[in-house]
């Protein structure tokens, strides 16, 4: 069916607007906000009657209807298409005319069942919604939003268990944040995404995919879609700023998820070129990169596919040292000396100001160094880290190192060092409550003790890691526990 509107030609059917030299796209409940405002233009329908007979089979807040009528007066190019009454509601002020049928026609074509099913109780009880809407002391005031933002739970990629409040915790924080954001700028509630997401059919571990299913019942302009990866200060938020017709996609590094979570509000705000009222607050990195996010979401879980990310995105940015750094640790824990040790050569003709920067890369050739047993020059670039943290309070560099120097102690069985520096770098990892840390020293420890024929102290600390990797589940430690079990049964089959 089609109808003549203003200057325009509506075609319900095909979900168009068009007019001489444009014809647009209207989304399904818009068209449906639009046709039930036509069809009775001469008078005022209050946002509940609106949300009551469009948005019937879904729980939503008026933000949906405010972002309806925005697109209608988009579409026609003005906002006095559709009038604000305070407090009353809205009045559609443009007349439709059938193309090609009668009157009649048209409006049994409104009337039908599916659009209208609550027609007739509306309609009865639309003077007591009118009454109760003008006497109500909520300011009801039309904004005409620019845009909307819908902020999806957070999900959680991070391997133990106390972070589970990250799902809708995070996600709060965020929409808390986006607050900062000009009143032209609708921000869903965070009670309203659960539900909507629960009507939708939408799983807790949703995927990309299946965001698109949320612009046609939300009405969001934008949809924005995080993981968070890593472990306790080494954090890695990935993001995907989701419109109708693009998505973007990047990476935030941080020691903090609040933090990070304040960098994804403003790189948001810039998305939108919007300012964003929040203090000042410098992350540790970002990037606004596909191929370093994807690098990224496979690090800790299947580095070959994160190496050919890295490798592809320094093909892209070769002076990046962040990349070449998590590239570097990749290659170590893939065996790979040779290709950690030239790019860790080609890093160090940069220029690089960032001292825990400089650190890192001091960290990773020790480790190279002690893969190739050259303990002496490990130990040197140990050292150099060491005076470096000293300068520049990092934990969990402080910790790293610690655990480095212990093991290449260990390795040449100088035992009292190697519990020495072990112990520190417990105490360090203590400090951060990095648990992959705390458990892969407890590890170290029941080594050394194991060697200095100390078992009750090697059992002890091997069982209370045993407890912990288990407990919350560190997937990262579970082959590096079975090869401590293994050397604990054998030294004790062998007394």
């Amino acid at each position: 069916m089609k109808y003549q509107v203003d200057t325009f030609v509506l075609d319900v059917k095909a979900r168009t607007l068009s007019s001489q030299d444009n014809c647009q796209n209207i989304r399904p409940k818009t068209l449906e906000v639009l046709l039930y405002l036509a069809n009775r233009s001469e008078e005022i329908i209050s946002k509940q009657e609106l949300l009551d007979c469009v948005w019937d089979d879904v729980n939503v807040d008026d933000g949906v209807i405010f972002q309806s009528i925005r697109e209608i007066r988009k579409l026609f190019g003005h906002s006095k298409i559709i009038l604000n009454f305070p407090r009353k509601g809205y009045q559609f002020t443009a007349q439709l005319a059938p193309i090609g049928q009668s009157q009649q026609a048209s409006t049994k074509s409104f009337l039908t069942p599916s659009l209208f099913k609550n027609y007739i109780a509306a309609i009865s009880l639309i003077c007591l919604i009118l009454f109760a809407v003008f006497f109500s002391n909520e300011d009801s005031s039309d904004v005409n939003f620019e845009q909307s933002i819908l902020v999806l739970p957070i999900k959680n990629s991070i391997p133990y268990g106390e972070n589970d409040w990250i799902y809708l915790g995070a996600m709060e924080q965020l929409i808390a944040k986006l607050k900062g954001l000009p009143d032209s700028i609708y921000i869903y509630q965070g009670t309203y995404i659960p539900h909507l997401m629960q009507t939708i059919g939408l799983e807790r571990q949703f995927s990309s995919n299946d965001v698109a299913k949320i612009f046609s019942v939300s009405g969001a302009t934008l949809i924005v879609e995080t993981e968070v990866f890593g472990y306790v200060s080494d954090y890695k938020v990935v993001y995907k700023f989701h419109t109708a017709n693009d998505v973007k996609q990047g990476v935030i590094l941080d020691t903090s998820i609040n933090t990070a979570l304040v960098t994804l509000s403003k790189k948001l705000a810039n998305v939108i070129d919007q300012p964003l009222k929040q203090s000042e607050y410098k992350p540790v990195k970002a990037f606004n990169d596909a191929l370093f996010a994807e690098a990224m979401i496979s690090y800790e879980s299947d580095w070959h596919t994160s190496i050919s990310f890295f490798e592809s995105y320094l093909a892209l940015n070769p002076d990046s040292v962040i990349a070449m750094i998590y590239l570097s640790k990749l290659y170590l824990w893939d065996n790979q000396i040779d290709n950690a040790a030239n790019l860790l050569d080609k890093s160090s003709k940069l220029s690089i100001e960032d001292p825990l920067e400089i650190a890192s890369i001091k960290l990773l050739k020790g480790r190279v160094s002690a893969k190739n047993k050259d303990f002496i020059k490990a130990l040197q670039f140990y050292q150099q880290v060491t005076t470096i943290t000293d300068k520049h309070q990092d934990w969990f560099l402080k910790a790293s190192v610690a655990e480095e120097q212990g093991l290449v102690y260990l390795e040449q069985e100088m035992l009292n060092k190697a519990l020495a520096s072990f112990t520190s770098a417990f105490s360090a990892y203590q400090i951060i409550q990095s648990q992959i840390g705390m458990n892969s020293t407890r590890l170290h420890l029941a080594d050394v003790f194991l060697l200095q024929g100390n078992t009750a102290q090697a059992k002890e600390n091997y069982t209370k890691a045993k407890e912990s990797i288990q407990n919350i589940k560190l997937e990262f430690l579970y082959s590096m526990l079975e090869q401590h079990k293994l050397t604990l049964e054998n030294h004790l089959d062998s007394r």
